[in-house]
């Protein structure tokens, strides 16, 4: 799991007491030992528990007092040292959860699947990832979508090109097929060297290891979401793989609505194209809906609330309660999801 120890709430004195116990431990054991990185807790535990093992199998050799005494000091300081990681390491989870949360929120208001997927790759820079690959998937095929690179797009939009050029297929060879084919995160590492990656792509982003995530619609893997710490030059972990995993589940729910309102979106241009001229609503009163009134219920068929609807079209949620009324008018409807149904039922007779 990867955390930044000199971050607040005790982090700083995490850090320092790892430098301290590392320090002590050269000492009683007779050998220098370097200290983990401040990005390195997994590197950590295992060095604690390492040396926790040293320290007591030294104590069965030690006679003197006063050396039993320091090994011993040493062992509880291994143990305070564990307790003191475990609690940032709790402290930090919370914290990648929130940051999940916040990314998933950026995707409201996407108008379409491809506006969707296009503000996704930005927003897992959010989540601290330097770079984010958001990409569709349809059987043994995969479409790279969107890129993203912090603070250079050039180099995003070099990557997605040459991801796409590459035509990568998913018929079993790549890491990504046994993705898709499990629908359950994963992590790749020793990317250079890795046969089962994209070679060309790899070879541009000089990736060392990267976590991914399938992206489900209905029960089903419609896409990838990737993401790697390139600039922070430190490996991807199980804390990016479950925030991954987080993240594509909340595109994935946003991803549902986003394909309802693009199948309404695409229903109204055909329409549009047989008919010479827009298309309109069913209206057993003979009294048509405005253009306001026709992007709210629009949104109204692909499940938005009226909240959501408040914030897409930058209106109040007063003013979208009375163009639900005046709808519900014009159509003859009971309810919203009468008044749905009475539109797309005269649509579709146009």
């Amino acid at each position: 799991m990867v955390i930044d120890m000199r971050t607040p709430n005790g982090g700083v004195a995490v850090e320092a007491e790892l430098i301290a116990v590392a320090t002590e431990a050269s000492e009683i054991l007779g050998r220098r030992i370097q200290p983990p990185g401040t990005h390195s807790p997994d590197a950590a535990k295992r060095l604690l528990a390492q040396l926790w093992d040293e320290a007591v199998a030294a104590l069965s050799d030690i006679t003197d007092h006063a050396d039993i005494q320091r090994t011993t000091a040493l062992l509880a300081r291994i143990r305070t040292a564990e307790t003191e990681l475990a609690a940032v390491d709790a402290a930090s989870s919370a914290t990648h959860l929130r940051m999940a949360a916040q990314a998933i929120a950026r995707l409201h208001g996407a108008r379409g699947v491809d506006d969707l997927l296009s503000r996704a790759a930005e927003a897992m820079g959010a989540m601290g990832f330097d770079r984010a690959l958001v990409s569709t998937t349809e059987g043994q095929r995969w479409h790279l979508h969107t890129m993203f690179v912090v603070d250079d797009k050039p180099w995003a939009d070099a990557i997605l090109a040459a991801g796409r050029e590459s035509s990568p297929t998913l018929d079993g060879h790549l890491v990504e097929s046994d993705i898709v084919q499990r629908a359950r995160p994963g992590l790749v590492f020793d990317v250079q060297h890795n046969p089962r990656v994209v070679r060309p792509l790899v070879e541009m982003t000089h990736c060392s290891s990267y976590a991914v995530a399938p992206l489900t619609l209905h029960g089903a893997v419609v896409g990838l979401v990737h993401g790697d710490y390139y600039f922070q030059r430190r490996e991807a972990d199980a804390t990016a793989r479950a925030m991954l995993a987080v993240f594509a589940a909340g595109l994935g729910h946003a991803l549902a609505g986003a394909s309802l309102l693009d199948g309404v979106t695409a229903l109204r241009s055909g329409l549009d194209r047989m008919t010479g001229h827009a298309a309109a609503a069913y209206q057993p009163q003979g009294q048509g809906l405005s253009s306001r009134e026709l992007e709210v219920v629009e949104l109204l068929a692909a499940g938005r609330a009226n909240r959501q609807i408040a914030r897409d079209l930058a209106i109040s949620e007063a003013t979208v309660k009375t163009h639900i009324t005046h709808i519900l008018r014009k159509l003859g409807a009971a309810n919203r999801a009468e008044a749905v149904a009475y539109w797309l039922r005269g649509s579709a007779a146009r």
